[in-house]
């Protein structure tokens, strides 16, 4: 999986969870920055040398390599990407985003999920979204079931669940006396 046979992932973390303890909710942290994911990855994501230890990538390294990346145009500076990493730099374009993702992406230990620009921007990857969704047992049995329904009776389970999905009003009813 990586393209230089001595990079691996720090003690098997999770580059993509890791950054700035993640989680969702009420009760998260602030979305963290380019900035921390970026360093979270130069933290996470190393090489070996040659002498068997793990080390960090230097901002010179990655600036280099991403630069000298034939799959893509885009190049950056050593000066560049330390603005990107201290926060002073807060705007990288897309582009910038991907090839950095690129990076570190080919470098991570192959147990390791993938690392995209959406990493960056806080967003989650769509196939991640379906995966999540698809981890629910009840959603896999009424996916599989819907797949062997005519078209016709899809749309209308579509529309029943629209039905389904609209606010309940909170006026009493005539068996719910309010009070």
């Amino acid at each position: 999986m990586t393209r230089e046979g001595s990079s691996t992932t720090a003690r098997g973390a999770n580059p993509a969870a890791a950054a700035a303890g993640r989680r969702s909710g009420p009760d998260a942290p602030r979305q963290s920055t380019v900035a921390e994911r970026l360093n979270e990855l130069f933290a996470t994501v190393t090489r070996v040398d040659e002498r068997g230890r793990r080390r960090e990538y230097s901002t010179p390294q990655v600036a280099r390599a991403i630069s000298d990346d034939p799959s893509h145009d885009t190049t950056v500076s050593r000066v560049y990407l330390a603005t990107l990493r201290s926060g002073t730099n807060t705007n990288p374009t897309v582009a910038v985003l991907k090839a950095i993702a690129r990076f570190f992406d080919q470098r991570r230990a192959v147990e390791a999920p993938p690392i995209t620009a959406s990493y960056f921007l806080d967003e989650e990857d769509e196939s991640q979204e379906f995966r999540r969704q698809l981890a629910d047992r009840q959603v896999r049995m009424i996916a599989m079931r819907a797949g062997n329904m005519t078209p016709a009776v899809r749309r209308q389970v579509l529309q029943m669940l629209d039905i389904l999905e609209q606010p309940v009003s909170e006026e009493p009813t005539a068996e719910q006396p309010g009070g």
